[in-house]
């Protein structure tokens, strides 16, 4: 029990860091916040689905791989915000494009530092985590219209 225990403080604090994790979790609210938006609402199963993936992808590599963070969730949030805002910016109030696109590019600056000051495995597991989320996002709507395509 204490294993799990010390697995799940190291993955969700970065092994009690406070930098990172204060940091981490920044990011993660700067990934999450567009989603609140009103003008998102339509899509709030689908990044939901995303979200909880993610996680649960992050949590097996704490277990399997004694990885430790969050980024995988805020850099899968961010290639949903990216698709998101490719296929909606034209129905999208101005207010909310620019709160998406500041987002992804807090995410990117983000990205760019870690990619400066940690490994390179850090760098490929931030890109392969966007595009997880790229991905992720495309497979539940296409999903979520198969489903309307046959119920009508």
């Amino acid at each position: 029990m204490n294993d799990i225990i010390t697995t799940l403080f190291n993955g969700l604090t970065y092994g009690g860091d406070v930098k990172l994790s204060v940091l981490n979790y920044f990011l993660l609210a700067v990934a999450v916040m567009p989603f609140f938006l009103s003008a998102m609402k339509s899509i709030s199963k689908r990044w939901a689905i995303v979200f909880s993936i993610a996680f649960l992808i992050q949590s097996l590599f704490w277990f399997v791989l004694k990885a430790q963070g969050i980024s995988i969730v805020w850099n899968a949030l961010a290639g949903v915000l990216v698709v998101v805002l490719f296929r909606h910016r034209l129905s999208m109030l101005m207010k909310t494009k620019w709160m998406i696109l500041a987002s992804i590019t807090v995410v990117i600056l983000a990205d760019v530092y870690f990619g400066l000051m940690f490994p390179p495995i850090t760098t490929i597991a931030h890109v392969a985590a966007f595009l997880l989320g790229v991905v992720l996002y495309l497979l539940v709507e296409i999903i979520k219209n198969r489903k309307l395509s046959l119920s009508s």
